[in-house]
């Protein structure tokens, strides 16, 4: 019997990691619905993929606005009745010392990472809930072990994430909340282009990591998957280590 296609919901799938996600999901067959705040880019996506035969559907979204986020919700359930995986990819990031970060860009870091979090796991969650339970995957960061590759401000918007997370999966993990984050570090992406922009930069990054590789889009994409699937149903609240040795072993 072939299985029914997945609702996925992808927020902060028009770039980066988010976007590797969909791209990868719709090619296994899913509904994808993604979001952005760059409405030009979600456009351009969506007709893309519309054209390759796949089921994609763009929703501009500030993730900052809870209006956004709750139209959101009710958008993907009025157009499949459902979400089955919920993936929240949305981040922002900048480099910077404690004495460098003002408060309008920490309150906004925050904002996005975190709070832009809370709003869509709260939109989510309880559509979940009345259709049986569903796969949440939040993509995470490294930094939020180390304290360092984003600035201060960075590291704990995703250090946030990980308390979040847990104290989601013990409200909700008997409702079929299935909920885990991967953490990727040094990731060939354009975040990483932000924060290491020469090609020197990245080499020198690239000798402290065990393996001498970059991380790939599709390293974080298996993660992604398979925390979102029932290989991975006796995992809850966990934190996945993408990072090619680099956390531990150096």
């Amino acid at each position: 019997m072939v299985a029914e296609p997945s609702v996925v919901l992808i927020v902060g799938g028009a770039a980066g990691i988010g976007k590797a996600a969909a791209e990868d999901r719709l090619k296994k067959g899913d509904k994808v619905v993604f979001t952005d705040i760059n409405e030009a880019v979600g456009k351009q996506l969506m007709e893309q993929w519309q054209a390759q035969g796949y089921s994609a559907t763009f929703i501009q979204q500030n993730v900052t606005s809870w209006t956004d986020t709750e139209k959101v919700a009710a958008k993907t359930i009025d157009m499949y009745g459902r979400i089955d995986i919920l993936i929240v990819s949305a981040g922002v990031t900048s480099q910077q010392r404690l004495e460098d970060i003002t408060y309008k860009q920490w309150c906004f870091t925050l904002d996005v990472n975190l709070t832009g979090l809370f709003y869509s796991l709260k939109a989510v969650i309880p559509e979940m809930i009345r259709n049986g339970g569903g796969n949440i995957v939040i993509v995470g960061s490294g930094s939020a072990i180390t304290g360092s590759g984003g600035g201060i401000h960075y590291a704990t918007s995703k250090g946030g994430a990980f308390g979040l997370m847990r104290a989601v999966a013990d409200q909700f993990s008997d409702q079929g909340i299935h909920i885990n984050l991967v953490a990727p570090r040094v990731i060939a992406t354009e975040m990483l282009d932000v924060l290491y922009p020469t090609e020197e930069a990245r080499e020198e990054l690239r000798q402290k990591i065990p393996i001498k590789q970059l991380g790939t889009l599709e390293d974080t994409t298996n993660a992604i998957n398979f925390l979102a699937s029932e290989a991975s149903r006796y995992m809850q609240a966990q934190v996945m280590l993408i990072d090619g040795g680099r956390t531990y072993l150096t």
